[in-house]
C-alpha cells in the first residue's frame, strides 16, 4: 500500500465527471425521475419548493443552495416567499415541523435513484470517447500513482479504471462526501447562518463526511487536476485555505488543471478562484502553473 507522500498527483472529481461519461446524475435528472415524482405526490413541501424554484430559474437548480434558502424562508417565518400551491395551502409551522422529515425523504429519493442508474451493467454509448474517459487513460498510461478525491456519491470512477485496466492499483479512491452503499452527504457548507433547529442541513453534521488528511493531500501533491468539479460555494470550506496558502511567496509550486465544461463552467471557476483567493487570483497565477482544459469541446 502506498503512503500519502507517494501521490504527487491528485485528481479531484465532481459530478461533472459522471455526466461526461454519459450518466444521467444532474440535480434535474433526479428531479425528473419517478422517485422526485413520488416525493411531489406525498406532498413533500421541501420537493414542491424545489420544484417552484427550477421553473424560476429557467430550468436550472443548484439544489444545494436552494436548501440553505428554504431554511431562511421558514427561519424568518416569511410566509409570502413560498406561494400557496408550493405549500398546498399549509401553514408555514406545518412546513416547519415537517422539514427535517421533508429533507431525510429527498437525500433517501436521491440515493435510491442514484443506485438505480448505478445498477446499469453497462456504460452508454460513446463514453469512451469522453474527456474524463481519456484523462483516466492518460493518467493509467503515465503510471502515476493517483489520488482520487470524489465529490460522488456513485462509482463510476472505479468502474472506469477498471474497464481500461481492471488489474491497475495506481489510484487511491477518497469519496468525500459518501457513498451509496454506506450513506450519502448532502446539504449545505458550515459558513451559511442557519437556525439551531436545522443543524441537520449542515454536511459536517453526516457521520458519512470523509475530509480527513485532505489538507495533507492537497499539500503533497505536485500536480491536482480538477474534472467536473466547480469549487462550489457549498465546498469552499474544503478548500478556502489551501487556496490561499498557494497565493503565498513562499509557497510549494504546483501544477493545476481545470477541466470545465464551456465560457459559463470556465467564468464562473475564475470567480470562485477569485473568491478563495480572497481576490489574490493574480498571485496564484505567479507562483503556480494553471491550465485550463474545455471539455465541451471535441477532442482531436
Amino acid at each position: 500500500m502506498n503512503s500519502l507522500e507517494d501521490y504527487k498527483t491528485v485528481l479531484i472529481i465532481g459530478n461533472g465527471f459522471d455526466l461526461n461519461i454519459k450518466m444521467p446524475t444532474s440535480y434535474s435528472d433526479f428531479m425528473a425521475s419517478k422517485y422526485f415524482k413520488k416525493l411531489l405526490s406525498t406532498e413533500n413541501y421541501l420537493a414542491s419548493y424545489l420544484v417552484n424554484k427550477k421553473q424560476y430559474h429557467g430550468n436550472w437548480i443548484d439544489i444545494e443552495k436552494e436548501l440553505g434558502s428554504y431554511a431562511k424562508v421558514l427561519a424568518d417565518y416569511d410566509i409570502h416567499e413560498i406561494a400557496k400551491e408550493v405549500r398546498y395551502d399549509r401553514s408555514l409551522d406545518d412546513l416547519r415541523k415537517s422539514f427535517r422529515d421533508d429533507f431525510i425523504s429527498m437525500c433517501s429519493a436521491l440515493n435510491d435513484y442514484l443506485k438505480e442508474i448505478e445498477k446499469v451493467g453497462r456504460f452508454n454509448e460513446g463514453h469512451d470517447k469522453s474527456h474524463a474517459y481519456k484523462l483516466i487513460e492518460k493518467i493509467i498510461h503515465e503510471r502515476k500513482s493517483s489520488y482520487i478525491v470524489s465529490f460522488n456519491y456513485t462509482n463510476f470512477i472505479e468502474k472506469v479504471i477498471k474497464e481500461i485496466n481492471h488489474n491497475c492499483t495506481d489510484f487511491h479512491i477518497s469519496q468525500v462526501h459518501g457513498s451509496l452503499k454506506n450513506g450519502i452527504v448532502f446539504g449545505v457548507q458550515d459558513s451559511m447562518e442557519l437556525q439551531r433547529e436545522h443543524v441537520f442541513l449542515y454536511k459536517s453534521h453526516n457521520r458519512y463526511q470523509d475530509v480527513r488528511r485532505l489538507p495533507q493531500i492537497l499539500e503533497n501533491a505536485s500536480q491536482i487536476i480538477f474534472f467536473g468539479y466547480s469549487l462550489g460555494e457549498t465546498d469552499h470550506s474544503y478548500f478556502d485555505d489551501f487556496f490561499k496558502n498557494q497565493t503565498k511567496k513562499d509557497c510549494r509550486s504546483k501544477s493545476f488543471v481545470f477541466y470545465h465544461y464551456g465560457q459559463d463552467a470556465y467564468d464562473d471557476i475564475i470567480w470562485q478562484l477569485k473568491t478563495l483567493t480572497n481576490n489574490r487570483t493574480s498571485y496564484l497565477n505567479q507562483y503556480n502553473t494553471i491550465e485550463f482544459e474545455d471539455s465541451s469541446k471535441p477532442l482531436k
